[in-house]
Order: C-alpha cells, then structure tokens, then sequence
C-alpha cells in the first residue's frame, strides 16, 4: 500500500490517496521527501535535523545507538536534589552536603566553597573537587563539615563552574551557587526539687523530684550567659531578648524590683542589655552587654562591692567598671557565703566581701573589702567558690586553692582545719571544668575524667563506697573520659555539712547526679542516696543548683 504523502509538517498532512483498512500486512511507504517542518525531514537515508527546533518539542522515552554521531548538547548535567535546600530555612547545624545528578559525574576542578551570608562573606570552609569530596552511586556527591554550623545564620554555597564532568569527561557541569539557613535554636529550662518560696517558678511551692519544664523557650544556657541559683530560695535568668528574670525570695531585695515580696514565677528586672547573671546567699550579680557589673540585695560586710559595707538594695546598683565579663561560657562570676569574685575580660582577678576570719578573698590577709581588689596574676581562667574558700583555673591548666579548708576541701593534700590566704597550686596543668561548694570540690580535666575532693558525705565524691571520710586530694570519679570539660556542665551544691549532692553533664548530652536524695534533688523520681553517678533522662546542655533545688537547660 502506498500513500502519497507530499507535505507532513506541525500545520497539515497531505495525502494523495487514503486507503482504510482493519488489517495491514506489509510495510507502510511515503513517496517524496516528508518535512516536519523547521528543518526537519524523513527520507530513506533516516531522521535529519539541520538547525535548532524553537518552536516544537520532540520528546523520547529511550535513544537507540550509542550517540556517537550527535553534535551539541545532548544531555546538560543538572541536579536533582539538593542539600541543603536551595533557600532553606530550617537546616540543622550539622546538616548533609551535597548534589544528586542526572547522571553519573566525576571529579573536574576547582574548590567547593561555603560562605557566612553572600559571595563575599567570610569562608568557613572550601573542598577540593579531586581531594575532599565522596562520590557515591555514579551521580551523587557529599562533602563533611569540619564543625557544626552557627544557628540562625545564613550560609552561601557555591558549586564552580567545571567542578564536575560527566563520566566521559567531555561535558562539564555549569555550576551553581544558592544560600540557606540554619535553624534556630529553642532553648527550655528546667527545674525540680524543694518548692519554697517559689523558687521553682511553677507558680505554687510544691516539690518535685524529677525535672519540670519553665515555661519559655528562649532561656539562655552557658553559650550565652552562665547563670546560677544559690541558697535563700531566689533564681536569676537571661533570655536571649537580652531580658533578666528573678523569682523566689525576695526578704532582701535580692530580686531587683523595689519591693521586698516573694515571687512563685518569673518577673522582669528592667532593661534588655543584661548577658549573665549569678546569685549568691543574699544578693545578685549581672552583667550587660556593655561589660558593666551590676549588684542588688543585702550588702552585709561590703559584697555588693560598691564601696558601701551595709544596706539593702532592692533595685541594680553599677559597680565600677566596663571590662567585666559580658558574654561565654566560662564560670568567672561566683559567690560564697559573704565573698564574691568576678574575673575581667583582661584575665585580672577581683575579690571582695567578708575576709576577716578565713582569708578568703585571696589577699595574704584578713580585712574586709567592700569594693574590688585584684589578687594578684593576669592570666586567670575561671573560678568557683564555697563556704570561705575558692578554686580557679588559669590559661596554662593550672588549678588553685585558698581560704578555710575543712576537711579537705582545698585539694592541697593536708588535713585539718587549713587557711591559706593567697592562691595555692593543686598539683597538674591539664584542668578544665571547676565546680565548688563548701565542703567538697569537683573538677574535669581536659581528657575527659571527672576528679573530687573534699568531704564524702552521702557519697557525693562518686567513689561508691564509704561515706563518712574525706580525700585531701583529687581523687577520679568512675574510669569515664566522657565528661564535659566546660564548667556550665558541673555542678557541686549542699545544705550543711551532710546534704551534699553533684550534678554532671557528658558530651553526649546525659546529665548525671550523685550524693544526698532526701527531698528528691538528684532528679531520679525518688528519694535514694547514690554514691555513684546515676543519668537522669534526657539531654541537656547545662546544669545549675541551689540548697535543694536544681535547674538545667535543653536545646529543641
């Protein structure tokens, strides 16, 4: 059968002759040279293109032959996933880098870059295309971070042009460069133990003895400000609108609002600089953003350490200065008893308060300071205080004690009852995470093992064994190398001589507690005594404590 087509293009078909039929056997011939059109035709020697389509689509499921006679561009490498996202808004802070294909790739040249905000942003990290880079299932590659990215920042991450070629190395891909974002961070905190006063913020004075949640998400833990709740029933915490919230008593003026009345949740000290903030016994301590040093409370024997040695002050008083720490993780603000030591952004350390019968502030002496005085050093590190006596760390990793050590608790590998008036070297130079309270001490070094000393009662040393003894000198919690070395992740807390309990966090985010149980402050849902350190569900990111309560922060 033959049909005469003589014209077969996108506009009409012309057909000299139309035969219909149910069966056709045979082949199927057109006389003449059919054109699609655009340059397009079909003759006996096959398919010919000569030109460029632009105004019609010739699609295929499958191409028969091997190619070889094609000319242009037969299949451009393109992606077809990307991650992260172009434009992403939510990637998490260690996310998966990398491009899928449409086809099998291999290695070009040049440098992968990743950049904070534009083109011209600070690089956080490039990887060579030949060198740094894993190809995986012929079309897919992936790149490593070396660290985690920055939350709620946005990131550009630029693909050069021939950074790839198909696997024949004659077609290379064009590149490409978008941005995203990286997630914030929510950050919840938590609380539980003794009720009194309102302390736990939930609005009453019940007791709880496993953790319960403050309400908020945008508390700050130790990356921002590094915060703590002492005894006297009264908390201090930032958020990270800059905003300072105080609950509990409040007989002082300690909760910073011009009144004396006890809160049972959180209320707002004025302002929205504010960056850290510590309570002692009676008093607090914060910073701003500025590097100023504010002091409210009860002054007694000059600790607010604003010149004045008596008095209350129920609203911030500036103590002088704008070099005191305003940012970090690091534990350089601390309290105890009627003393208070704070360490400049310059690595001076001050001192002042009671220091009549211990020596206590560190001065090779035993007088009273009520504004700051510096001890001696410009390289210390961080610093934390007990009933009359301190720890602190300097930048090399040595570790120092001073002040009334009862029962062991300067480390210094002498009995009795111990005053040392000016700072003291514990033996290494490995030191990291300090932790102090009045009669015993705790500290990480920087392999990861957890150390303690000082009195044992209700085994809060963590030895699992006897508790009435006392170990002059550090002595190795467990045979751990997984502890945290930053102190926001190490607590050590009592009430009187035998209520002592200890809180640790891992790097893997468990969080840990030991020692005294009797009201439920170790966390556990129950009122046993450990002598060994116990987890408590969750993950967590810092720990705080006072006379027997506790609170901790987790990130989501």
């Amino acid at each position: 059968v033959t049909l005469g087509v003589t014209n077969l293009n996108p506009t009409n078909v012309n057909v000299s002759g139309v035969v219909t039929a149910t069966t056709l056997d045979g082949n199927l011939l057109a006389t003449g040279t059919p054109t699609l059109g655009l340059g397009v035709t079909i003759n006996t020697s096959g398919l010919n293109i000569s030109g460029v389509a632009t105004a019609g689509i010739v699609s295929a499921t499958t191409l028969y032959g091997d190619g070889s006679n094609l000319t242009g561009i037969a299949l451009t490498i393109a992606p077809l996933n990307y991650n992260p996202a172009v434009l992403g808004s939510d990637v998490s802070a260690s996310p998966g880098i990398g491009l899928t294909f449409n086809q099998g790739v291999k290695a070009g040249s040049g440098n992968v870059t990743l950049r904070i905000s534009g083109a011209a942003g600070t690089v956080v990290q490039n990887w060579g295309v030949g060198s740094s880079i894993s190809y995986s299932n012929g079309d897919t590659i992936s790149l490593s971070l070396d660290s985690n990215l920055s939350n709620q920042e946005v990131y550009h991450l630029s693909y050069p042009s021939g950074a790839f070629t198909n696997i024949g190395g004659d077609l290379s891909y064009v590149g490409t460069a978008y941005t995203f974002s990286v997630k914030p961070i929510f950050t919840q905190l938590w609380t539980w133990g003794v009720g009194t006063r309102g302390v736990l913020a939930q609005n009453n004075t019940t007791a709880y003895s496993s953790p319960i949640q403050i309400p908020g998400t945008n508390w700050t833990e130790g990356g921002s400000s590094y915060w703590s709740s002492e005894s006297y029933h009264a908390t201090a915490h930032t958020k990270t609108d800059g905003t300072l919230w105080v609950w509990g008593s409040n007989a002082y003026g300690q909760l910073g609002q011009n009144d004396r009345t006890q809160r049972s949740s959180p209320v707002q000290v004025p302002g929205t600089t504010w960056t850290r903030s510590k309570v002692g016994k009676l008093d607090i301590f914060g910073t701003k953003s500025d590097g100023t040093l504010w002091a409210w409370g009860r002054n007694f024997s000059g600790m607010l350490g604003i010149n004045v040695d008596s008095g209350y002050y129920s609203s911030p008083v500036q103590i002088p200065g704008t070099t005191w720490p305003a940012s970090g993780t690091k534990r350089n603000i601390a309290t105890a008893s009627q003393t208070t030591a704070v360490i400049k952004t310059d690595g001076t350390l001050w001192t002042w308060g009671h220091n009549s019968s211990q020596g206590a502030l560190g001065h090779n002496n035993r007088t009273d300071y009520s504004s700051p005085t510096q001890v001696p050093g410009t390289t210390w590190s961080e610093i934390a205080g007990g009933h009359y006596n301190w720890i602190a760390t300097k930048t090399d990793g040595t570790l120092w004690s001073w002040g009334y050590g009862l029962t062991g608790g300067l480390g210094l590998n002498q009995g009795g009852a111990l005053r040392y008036s000016s700072p003291t070297q514990i033996p290494g130079t490995n030191w990291a995470a300090i932790a102090k309270e009045q009669y015993f001490s705790l500290a990480t070094k920087t392999d990861g093992t957890l150390w303690a000393w000082g009195w044992n009662a209700e085994g809060v040393l963590g030895q699992n064994g006897p508790a009435a003894i006392y170990y002059s000198s550090p002595v190795q919690v467990g045979t751990d190398t997984t502890w945290s070395t930053e102190s926001k992740n190490l607590v050590a807390t009592s009430r009187a001589m035998d209520n002592h309990y200890a809180f640790a966090v891992k790097t893997d985010g468990t969080m840990w507690s030991w020692g005294a149980n009797e009201v439920g402050t170790l966390g556990q849902n129950n009122l046993t005594h450990y002598s060994s350190p116990v987890q408590i569900p969750g993950s967590w990111n810092s720990v705080t404590a006072g006379q027997f309560m506790m609170q901790a922060t987790k990130q989501v």
